[in-house]
């Protein structure tokens, strides 16, 4: 059966259930929360080739042990809103990059936004699952390095200036920029996106092509 994911923006609810997947199952190792999440895509998505599900995926969750979930709708729903989410950043980079915005936590005291969360998964998705990042030229790079630059433990959010989500914006649509200029003709920008043409059951071969069944491997 044909199986279309929406590319629309999720929810609340939706990003409600992401967050109590992660709060079940995360580790110190893998994305944590919601901000961390779309980090970590906006860096998967600006990369110029498109990154395999069973390489990101298993980076999502830390390298390690995958989430044994209660039920297949449970993975299932899960598996769905990440796919929208991550093909509504690539849209929004590649067809409306002035209205691109990551996704930020609030400051405990309500007052401001902690960009600490959205930095580590960014650099969690561009330095677990390809090397080319280390070789960009002068410019790219110090956008780079301004998102490294964030994780300093000194740093507050109580502390960061006003202008730093605007800044990081800014830094994720340079890098965008420049790894679409390095794609070749023969992949488009928008081949990025990810299309699941049938829906994966768990009893299905893996997507990943290690030939176990889909519950066995990357849907455990």
């Amino acid at each position: 059966m044909a199986y279309t994911i929406s590319n629309d923006p999720l929810t609340a609810e939706q990003f409600h259930f992401i967050q109590d997947q992660l709060d079940a199952f995360a580790i110190e190792s893998s994305v944590r929360t919601v901000s961390e999440m779309d980090g970590f895509f906006t860096a998967v998505v600006s990369y110029k080739d498109a990154i395999r599900f069973d390489a990101w995926y298993l980076s999502f969750w830390g390298g390690g042990d995958l989430p044994k979930w209660k039920s297949e709708h449970t993975y299932q729903t899960f598996f769905d809103a990440l796919i929208q989410h991550m093909n509504q950043i690539a849209l929004m980079l590649i067809d409306h990059p002035e209205q691109y915005h990551p996704l930020f936590n609030q400051t405990e005291d309500g007052q401001g936004l902690d960009c600490l969360d959205w930095c580590v998964g960014y650099l969690r998705g561009a330095t677990t699952l390809v090397s080319g990042w280390s070789q960009m030229p002068e410019a790219p790079t110090a956008a780079l390095n301004f998102i490294f630059s964030q994780l300093d433990a000194d740093k507050s959010p109580a502390n960061a200036p006003g202008d730093l989500p605007q800044a990081l914006a800014d830094a994720a649509r340079e890098l965008h920029t420049y790894w679409a200029e390095q794609r070749t003709d023969d992949e488009p920008a928008d081949s990025l996106t990810v299309r699941i043409e049938q829906k994966i059951g768990r009893n299905d071969p893996c997507t990943c092509g290690s030939g176990k069944k889909y519950k066995q491997c990357c849907g455990r």
